[in-house]
């Protein structure tokens, strides 16, 4: 049972990052004879700033308002100083320096964070065998223009060859021992907008649980992640849209803890051109968004893995997608498209426990 009225309930709709797709979540369920009444003293504080092109929340459960200010303004503090890393928008960030240097042969000296998620980033691209690629740079710039046109107009192939020639995540190589970077490639760009929100959701709440502070939930633009319940609760819970089936919207709920949940699909963020529907996720081996009405969820310990296969999962057959993510360790995934007018569902089985 979903509770809409007490202090401690919690609804509210999120702007979804990468696409800009509407959440909404609840706190959910009484734990029934296992409530902590220790836990009843804490109060629970809500804080929003923007940061990453985004409205960030925290949702925190504290002893009073002085820790729960210091420990929500630690953690938006992190936050930004990963979108100073990170960012693409932000000339002089450490990602765009890099990008810069691409092709040149020299090694650049690069914080550990940009480092840990180059790391994690290779990987993922291998085990998608390059749908997942923060070399797609050239592809996404290129279509945030488009899409931005009062009449978008499609690519011409000479133009699509030539930016799907400066994507490559094979070209990224990193040197542990000097924890440094370079890109071989001339002309390369770095987009983390797959990757870095999911790593800046779980950096947060590690920050909040230096403050001694376990029950908290941190959405950054839709990548929600979560430490323990709230008191008294037995999960966060996580109303994911699937579309609309006979002309209104459904929802499936996803109850969870301590891990992030992504979902990642079209329907906010397209682009029409000649009547046909894009994607803003743009495959690497094509060049042009997905044509399918697709949207995928993905449930990870493992933030960067959260964000990054929610955004793959669109670009796969659903079947083939599910088949992927049951390799992957401490993962679950959700996936609807649209099939002949009516939604149709794919998911693991561990996901599968997780719905109500």
């Amino acid at each position: 049972m979903i509770l809409c009225i007490s202090r401690i309930s919690i609804r509210y709709l999120s702007t979804m990052k990468p696409l800009f797709l509407q959440i909404v979540f609840f706190a959910l369920l009484f734990a029934g004879n296992t409530t902590d009444f220790q836990a009843q003293d804490l109060d629970r504080y809500t804080f929003q700033s923007r940061h990453m092109g985004t409205q960030i929340s925290i949702i925190l459960y504290a002893e009073n308002d002085s820790i729960a200010k210091e420990a929500s303004d630690a953690a938006f503090a992190r936050i930004e100083e990963l979108n100073q890393i990170m960012s693409d928008y932000i000339e002089e960030s450490e990602l765009n320096r890099l990008s810069r240097k691409s092709g040149s042969g020299e090694w650049m000296p690069i914080s550990s964070d940009l480092f840990e998620v180059l790391e994690e980033s290779i990987r993922i691209s291998e085990k998608t065998d390059g749908l997942f690629d923060v070399t797609i740079g050239p592809l996404t710039h290129h279509w945030r223009y488009v899409r931005m046109h009062p009449e978008p107009v499609y690519p011409d192939e000479a133009t699509l060859d030539s930016l799907r020639n400066l994507v490559d995540y094979q070209a990224i190589e990193l040197n542990e021992g000097l924890q440094s970077a370079r890109l071989n490639s001339k002309n390369m760009q770095l987009d983390f907008g797959g990757i870095a929100k999911g790593y800046a959701a779980q950096e947060a709440i590690n920050i909040l649980k230096e403050f001694g502070i376990a029950s908290a939930l941190v959405d950054a633009g839709g990548d929600i992640t979560t430490g323990s319940t709230p008191p008294g609760r037995a999960s966060w819970d996580v109303a994911i849209p699937k579309g609309r089936v006979d002309g209104d919207m459904k929802f499936s709920t996803v109850q969870f803890s301590g891990k992030t949940l992504t979902t990642s699909g079209d329907m906010y963020q397209f682009a029409i051109i000649d009547g046909q529907r894009y994607s803003h996720i743009v495959n690497p081996k094509t060049g042009l968004g997905s044509t399918d009405q697709i949207q995928a969820t993905v449930l990870s310990s493992n933030g960067m893995y959260a964000d990054a296969f929610a955004s793959a999962l669109t670009l796969m057959d659903p079947e083939e997608g599910i088949r992927l993510i049951e390799k992957i360790e401490e993962a679950e995934a959700l996936i609807f498209r649209e099939v002949d007018g009516e939604v149709k569902q794919w998911m693991t089985p561990g996901m599968e426990v997780l719905l109500k």
